[in-house]
């Protein structure tokens, strides 16, 4: 096979493929800051801490406000859902007896009360 020179095929990459295996960087860690005194260790850990939580307060309020909101919906479908539910499940002649006896009971407790009837006298034994 005299004449015929070989092709060179090169291997399939990915089209976005941005690792340079020669040129790596990324695999150096980054080295921690020094301090040259603990009180500028403690007030760069205070600063640090300081603007993450004002970072993290809107948030945490959002998330705090979501959490009452879902739990005050969460009990009033609680108590819509059992008194539908008990409605429901009650007849209706027990419900319309319920209705007229709490009638009554409020007439009663509105009416002022009678004289102060003297005690019944103690049974014989």
């Amino acid at each position: 096979m005299k004449g015929i020179l070989p092709v060179f095929v090169p291997t399939p990459t990915l089209m976005n493929d941005t690792h340079d295996p020669i040129h790596d960087t990324a695999a150096a860690e980054p080295e921690a800051p020094r301090y040259t005194s603990f009180s500028q260790a403690i007030d760069t850990a205070r600063r640090d801490a300081s603007s993450k939580a004002r970072e993290a307060a809107p948030k945490l309020r959002e998330a705090l406000a979501g959490a009452a909101h879902d739990l005050a919906y969460g009990a009033a479908f609680g108590a819509c859902f059992a008194a539908c539910f008990a409605r429901e499940l009650v007849p209706a002649s027990l419900r319309e007896s319920l209705r007229r006896g709490a009638q009554d009971g409020r007439k009663a407790a509105e009416t002022p009360a009678e004289a102060e009837t003297p005690p019944l006298p103690a049974p014989a034994v």
